[in-house]
């Protein structure tokens, strides 16, 4: 079982339906009962990392990639368009600024704050909107379908770790955020046993932080502040990672991350992972709806 550190997460409330955004200008169409716009404005989505999973041996979940994407949303009206998660859970943490969310789950729009989570599973249709002026940061993580014949796959075996020494962690505090049970997103017919879930490290100069995961257990880093050097089992030479980038573990590489740099870094994490991995321990995103 992980060790995790708790830390206080920012508060999502729900909105007034003053601040409703007026869709009769725009072309809609109805999810879930939920009518949203279908075109997106002000987007400037990026992938940060793909990973196959049947190539990490997880035959429950074979065609179907970890997937870190960084979002940025202008505004003002800046949309991200409706769309469902049925076949595809995800997690998102609102890196900065303030946008609302249009969910079937609820009957009025929702604010997520700076730190606020978002956990998209199950049958939820939803759209976002930026209605303020600044440029709001989302860091998601997904599970993203691939293939159109799962069953059609190859996996391969789950990859031995490559031996590499590492580090205790020193000045870094890491927080669960979110937990998605996969086999219930997907009602049993995919990934029993298995979870998306999120985390966030803080690391304070001259502070390091080791690979968490086990073998068959990929794991997607993105730098959000600050910078720090990944020290890898797979790469002769460390590489630096700055702000808005990251990096993919995989195929049995370990690593671990030094802040050589004179301000903190925060880092959040991807991972998929057995359920059983994060049995016990309580996650602290806060959640827009719906219980961890």
């Amino acid at each position: 079982m992980k060790t995790i550190h708790i830390s206080v997460a920012a508060a999502v409330v729900c909105a007034s339906a003053a601040f409703a955004f007026d869709l009769s200008n725009v072309k809609t169409k109805e999810m879930e009962g939920l009518i949203g716009p279908t075109a997106g404005a002000k987007l400037k989505p990026k992938v940060i990392a793909t990973q196959p999973l049947e190539s990490e041996g997880i035959a429950e979940l074979a065609g179907r990639n970890l997937r870190t994407r960084f979002w940025a949303i202008g505004g003002p009206d800046g949309i991200v368009p409706i769309h469902g998660h049925e076949d595809r859970p995800a997690v998102f943490t609102v890196a900065s600024g303030e946008i609302y969310e249009y969910s079937s789950l609820e009957d009025k729009p929702i604010l997520h704050k700076t730190g606020g989570l978002a956990k998209e599973e199950g049958k939820l249709a939803h759209w976002w909107h930026n209605a303020g002026s600044e440029t709001v940061h989302l860091i998601a993580f997904d599970l993203q379908p691939v293939a159109k014949d799962f069953s059609a796959v190859k996996v391969g075996p789950v990859p031995a770790q490559t031996s590499y020494d590492l580090p205790v962690s020193i000045g870094a505090d890491h927080d669960l955020l979110g937990v998605v049970d996969i086999g219930a997103h997907f009602g049993g017919a995919y990934g029993n046993g298995w979870a998306l879930t999120t985390y966030r490290a803080t690391i304070v100069p001259g502070g390091m932080f080791p690979d968490f995961t086990g073998p068959g257990e990929p794991l997607q880093v993105f730098v959000w502040k600050g910078e720090v050097v990944e020290h890898r089992s797979d790469m002769a030479e460390p590489q630096m990672l700055t702000e808005r980038t990251g990096s993919n573990l995989a195929n049995g590489a370990t690593a671990y991350w030094e802040n050589t740099g004179t301000t903190p870094a925060e880092l959040y994490f991807g991972v998929i992972e057995p359920l059983t991995e994060v049995a016990g321990i309580e996650p602290v995103g806060v959640l827009a709806h719906g219980e961890h």
